[in-house]
């Protein structure tokens, strides 16, 4: 179990890439996780070293409602009576998995639905439990945790819910799946949005802050964020450029461009592939936009 103070309370287990998320635990007069997607194992380990028992969590603060973010938070609300905390984006798809579920794409006809409900029942057990949301949030709403105050700050690109925490006092900000790893920004679902991304990354490049904490790096403090941050928006035009290329190849669908793997490097499992998809589809349109791309017949090709 690997973890990191971070000072006057507020701790960090280090969960990692996906299927895992790094989870932020706040000690203060009461105990508060924040994504609570590590391994169950680690967050008990972590909270016995300082004393604490699991039914001792006192709140569950959710950024958005990907599987790896919420996976032992339904669990913690049955262990604990912990009251769980959401926008009012995730709060209906955290109340509701089928409204999850269609927020991301996965509706029930979808033939990947099933292989993506395998993953995550496999991967991020207990992320698909019934739960609900206790305290619904809105955008730059401040919360008051057992004396460590938190304020909300909605990011949306990523996926519309998306929200970081900020720590006023403390000066750091919880990128959440901003997270400014080498694999880059993931928009990997229909109502995902490169626009909206890049104007999120963007706002928290602008953020006075001591330091980003990003939700999978292994190293999860990222002091000089406003250059891991470009680097990390630099990812979109790249794919931009790799996407063209594929077209400018003779690439004229979505199928087409996708036989090159372009975000992941294998795309042997549907459901990567299912995003690697969706994440093209967003590159075609923003290139479209860009006028860049035009589509003929039905088949796009490069302007």
């Amino acid at each position: 179990m690997e973890s990191m103070n971070l000072g006057d309370g507020l701790h960090v287990v280090v969960g990692g890439e996906f299927p895992y998320c790094n989870t932020l635990v706040l000690l203060s007069n009461e105990v508060t996780v924040i994504d609570p997607g590590c391994a169950l194992e680690n967050l008990r380990q972590f909270l016995k070293s300082h004393s604490i028992d699991i039914h001792e969590i006192d709140n569950v603060v959710l950024s958005h409602i990907h599987p790896d973010h919420i996976t032992l938070a339904s669990r913690i609300q049955r262990l604990a009576k912990a009251k769980v905390i959401a926008n009012e984006i995730t709060a209906p798809c955290f109340d509701d998995k089928e409204e999850m579920k269609r927020l991301l794409g996965f509706h029930p006809e979808h033939k990947v639905r099933p292989f993506w409900e395998q993953l995550v029942n496999e991967k991020m057990y207990g992320a698909l439990d019934d739960a609900h949301v206790d305290i619904v949030v809105g955008n730059h709403e401040t919360l008051d945790l057992g004396g460590m105050t938190v304020r909300t700050l909605y990011t949306p690109g990523h996926l519309p819910d998306h929200m970081c925490i900020e720590f006023p006092t403390l000066g750091y900000v919880f990128g959440a799946d901003i997270d400014c790893t080498s694999f880059g920004p993931f928009y990997g679902h229909p109502n995902s949005s490169i626009p909206l991304f890049r104007e999120s990354i963007q706002m928290l490049r602008e953020k006075e802050v001591k330091g980003l904490i990003s939700g999978h790096l292994k190293q999860p403090l990222v002091k000089d964020y406003r250059s891991a941050l470009q680097s990390y928006d630099l990812q979109f035009d790249i794919r931009d450029d790799f996407v063209l290329m594929a077209i400018s190849g003779g690439a004229g669908t979505i199928d087409e461009i996708a036989m090159t793997p372009i975000i992941y490097r294998s795309l042997s499992n549907l459901v990567f592939l299912q995003f690697e998809k969706w994440m093209i589809e967003h590159h075609v349109n923003s290139l479209v936009v860009q006028k860049r791309v035009a589509i003929e017949n039905d088949r796009f090709v490069s302007i």
